[in-house]
C-alpha cells in the first residue's frame, strides 16, 4: 500500500517559516566581554548598595522576609537524617544549596539576589537588542522592571525568587527562540532552564510548567509541531520531578517526600484570597493581568492573554498549597512583567511601538501603586528612611 506522506509533505512540514539568524550566531550585548561584565558589576553594585543601606537602617533586622525563612531552614537543617527527610528539606535545592554556601545569613542572600538581578537585566536588555526593538522601547521596558520596587523588594528579600525569576525570565526568552525562530538549541535550553526555575522557588514550581506548555499559543515557525515543541520544553521538569516522586515511593514516604510542604489545600487561604480581591490591594493584584490580557488582544496575539490568566493561577495553586515561603509578595507581578517582556513580538510600526511602551508604563505605574498598598512592602519601603 502506497504511504500516504511523501517525503515533499515532511520537508515542507518541517521547513521553519522565520529563522532567527541565517549564520546561527546574534550579537551580544554589549558587545565586548569587558563591557558585559562592566554592566553587570554596574547592576550589581546598584542593588548591592540598596542592600546595604536597607541592612544599616533596620539595624541588621531581616526577620520577617522570605530570605530569613531560608538562612533559618539551613542553619537548623540536620544532615544526619536517615532516608529522604534531608532531601525534602533542601527543596528547592538550587536555591537551598546556594543559601548553605553564601555568607552573611540573609544579608548575604539579598547580596546574592543582586548578582542574580545583574545577569537578568543584561541579558534581557540583549534579548530586545536581538529582536530588533525600537531604542526607546528597549530602555522603557528594562527600567519598568528595574525600577519597580516589587522586583526590588523581590532581588532583596527573596532570594529563592531572585533566582527562580532569573531561570523563568530566560527560559521564556529561549522558547520564543525555539517556537517563533525555530532554534532548536533554544529549545532544549529553555527546558533546562525551567526545570532550573522550579528547583530554584517553590513559587514558580507550576509557573514553570504552565510557561513550557504555553509556547504552544504563541507564533510556531514550524506548523503542526505545537505538541512537540511543548514535550520538549516540558520533558526536563516533567522527568525531575518525576524522578523524585519515584525516590520517595522506593523509600517508603510518598510521592511528595521529596517537595517540602505536604502540597494539602488549605480552605483558609484559598478564602482569604478569594477575599483579598474585593479590596483596593486585590484590584491592583489583578490589575496588571488585565492590562496585560487587553494588551495581548490589542496587538493581535490573543494566545498570550491565556498564558497570563494561567501563569496567575499557578501561583496562587502555589500559595493555596502552602509552597509560598513567609514574607513573599511581588512574585507574581515580576513574573508576569518577565513574560510580557519575554514574548511581546517586536513592534513593525510606530502604532505597535506607542502601544507596547504604553503597556509597560502602565504596568510600572500599577507597580509602584501596589507597593505602596501592600503593607509588607511599603514597611520595607518606609524602612530606607530611618538610617540617622
Amino acid at each position: 500500500m502506497a504511504s500516504r506522506v511523501s517525503t515533499v509533505d515532511v520537508f515542507e512540514r518541517d521547513t521553519p517559516q522565520f529563522v532567527e539568524s541565517q549564520t546561527g550566531r546574534l550579537p551580544k550585548y554589549p558587545l565586548r566581554t569587558g563591557a558585559r561584565w562592566g554592566l553587570r558589576l554596574l547592576i550589581a553594585a546598584f542593588y548591592s548598595g540598596l542592600a546595604v543601606w536597607w541592612n544599616a537602617a533596620s539595624g541588621g533586622d531581616w526577620s520577617g522576609t522570605a530570605n530569613a525563612a531560608l538562612a533559618d531552614r539551613m542553619a537548623s537543617l540536620d544532615w544526619s537524617t536517615p532516608g529522604v527527610g534531608v532531601i525534602g528539606q533542601l527543596y528547592p535545592p538550587i536555591t537551598s544549596l546556594g543559601a548553605a554556601v553564601v555568607p552573611g545569613g540573609a544579608f548575604g542572600l539579598a547580596i546574592a539576589g543582586s548578582i542574580g538581578a545583574a545577569f537578568t537585566l543584561q541579558l534581557i536588555l540583549q534579548s530586545l537588542l536581538r529582536k530588533s526593538f525600537p531604542v526607546p522601547v528597549r530602555v522603557i521596558l528594562v527600567l519598568v522592571l528595574a525600577t519597580t520596587p516589587l522586583y526590588t523588594y523581590v532581588v532583596m528579600t527573596n532570594f529563592e525568587a531572585t533566582i527562580g525569576l532569573m531561570f523563568f525570565g530566560l527560559a521564556m526568552v529561549d522558547l520564543v527562540r525555539f517556537v517563533t525562530w525555530a532554534n532548536t538549541q533554544a529549545g532544549f535550553r529553555a527546558g533546562i532552564l525551567f526545570a532550573c526555575a522550579a528547583f530554584s522557588d517553590t513559587t514558580t514550581v507550576f509557573a514553570a510548567l504552565v510557561a513550557a506548555l504555553g509556547g504552544g499559543l504563541i507564533i510556531q515557525s514550524r506548523q503542526g509541531a505545537r505538541v512537540a515543541n511543548a514535550v520538549v520544553v516540558a520533558f526536563p521538569t516533567v522527568t525531575l520531578f518525576g524522578s523524585l516522586a519515584v525516590l520517595g515511593i522506593a523509600f517508603g514516604a510518598g510521592p511528595l517526600a521529596m517537595v517540602r510542604g505536604d502540597l494539602a489545600w488549605d480552605p483558609d487561604r484559598a478564602v482569604g484570597f478569594a477575599e483579598s480581591l474585593a479590596t483596593p490591594l486585590g484590584w491592583l493584584y489583578i490589575a496588571p493581568l488585565v492590562v496585560m490580557v487587553i494588551a495581548s488582544f490589542g496587538l493581535g496575539y490573543p494566545g498570550t492573554a491565556l498564558i497570563s490568566v494561567l501563569l496567575m493561577a499557578s501561583t496562587v495553586l502555589a500559595f493555596i498549597l502552602g509552597l509560598t515561603p513567609p514574607g513573599v509578595a511581588g512574585v507574581t507581578y515580576v513574573l508576569l512583567l518577565l513574560l510580557a517582556i519575554s514574548i511581546v513580538p517586536t513592534p513593525t510600526d510606530a502604532g505597535q511601538s506607542v502601544l507596547t511602551a504604553g503597556v509597560g508604563v502602565l504596568l510600572w505605574i500599577l507597580g509602584w501603586l501596589t507597593a505602596l498598598q501592600w503593607p509588607i512592602v511599603r514597611s520595607w519601603m518606609d524602612t530606607f528612611g530611618a538610617v540617622s
